[in-house]
């Protein structure tokens, strides 16, 4: 269950790893965005323990609509897919078959996250000071770092949810 709890919390607030190659652009450099699409690494650590958890992923986003976060834990297999909208959050943990959709104010209150998709987005976008974004909540600390960011090029939010998997409860 913790490893389902990191996986969230990873997935919506959370990236930062290994150094990229490509230059580093800060996500609020285009504030006026329709459509965001950036491939970000993190890394999540758990206060208490200082135990941490690293991934890459895919992040998209189209302003007041939803986010979109796939994450990759293990050699580069996806592990988790996220969508929050306005109004839910459905998550797609394919390591553990699970899966969860809940409202969004409900997730929010649990996981003491944002409780709007406007402030989710807001603080994914960060303040804008360099190439990553660091966020503190709750037991957890992280690092979002954003490469390759494409601004107002329209996307999809591919979510799938097989009979496979089973509904996870928070």
């Amino acid at each position: 269950m913790k490893r389902v709890m990191l996986f969230l919390l990873a997935s919506v607030l959370l990236f930062s790893s290994c150094s990229s190659k490509k230059k580093m652009v800060s996500p609020t450099a285009h504030a006026d965005y329709e459509w965001m699409t950036a491939k970000i690494s993190g890394e999540v650590t758990l206060t208490s323990n200082l135990s941490t958890f690293t991934f890459n992923g895919t992040l998209r986003m189209r302003r007041d609509s939803a986010v979109w976060i796939s994450a990759s834990a293990m050699m580069g297999m996806e592990s988790l897919r996220t969508l929050i909208t306005q109004d839910s959050v459905i998550m797609v943990n394919r390591m553990d078959q699970t899966y969860l959709a809940e409202p969004l104010q409900l997730v929010a209150e649990k996981m003491h996250l944002p409780a709007t998709l406007q402030e989710t987005q807001a603080l994914l976008l960060g303040n804008g000071a360099n190439d990553h974004v660091a966020i503190q909540f709750g037991p957890y600390a992280a690092k979002i770092r954003y490469s390759d960011i494409q601004w107002n090029e329209p996307t999809t939010f591919p979510i799938k949810i097989n009979k496979k998997y089973e509904r996870m409860k928070l």
